[in-house]
């Protein structure tokens, strides 16, 4: 009897902690961290200590419009992408013609391929051609020991620059 109570604890506390554990809390609104650099870079790049941020509506990623005095200072999106085991988290600041202004590696989970977090690195997609994926690839250096991360981030920022820039063309023609 004292065994079967023990199991369907024990089952009861396994099944719990996996439904605790499946919810994703790791959004970028709350974490402190997180929006401690983000709001340094949008307030040094745009020169505001009022903009305001506004979730782009008509986009299924997570963009926002950065907003100074009602009209559009930029966007940004705050991201993740595949590393060999883990996930990093990143974000990207556009201007208002979706043009890239920065990039920055928020947190980066793996022990090795961690140059990709270098700033010089990261500065290589700035204002960087997105309409051919080849010629893109190209401007943008490997890193030896970092390569799934290299090729993941390159990847992921190619197709969300391209899903802003719809965005905004479809925004303009309504």
């Amino acid at each position: 009897m004292n065994f079967k109570n023990n199991m369907i604890k024990t089952v009861t506390f396994l099944i719990v902690a996996l439904l605790f554990f499946s919810f994703k809390f790791s959004e970028w609104e709350y974490d402190k961290n997180y929006r401690s650099v983000i709001n340094k870079s949008i307030t040094k790049i745009f020169n505001s200590h009022t903009y305001k941020l506004e979730e782009l509506k008509n986009v299924d990623d997570a963009f926002y419009v950065i907003k100074e005095g009602g009209s559009i200072s930029g966007y940004i999106v705050v991201a993740n992408a595949p590393s060999k085991f883990h996930q990093f988290d990143y974000y990207i600041i556009f201007n208002k013609n979706a043009d890239i202004l920065k990039i920055e590696i928020l947190k980066y989970r793996e022990n090795y391929g961690a140059e990709i977090c270098s700033k010089k690195w990261l500065e290589k997609f700035i204002k960087i051609p997105i309409n051919d994926y080849v010629e893109y690839n190209r401007k943008v250096d490997g890193i030896s020991g970092a390569t799934i991360s290299v090729n993941s981030v390159k990847k992921d920022v190619f197709n969300l620059s391209n899903t802003l820039k719809k965005s905004i063309d479809e925004i303009e023609k309504n």
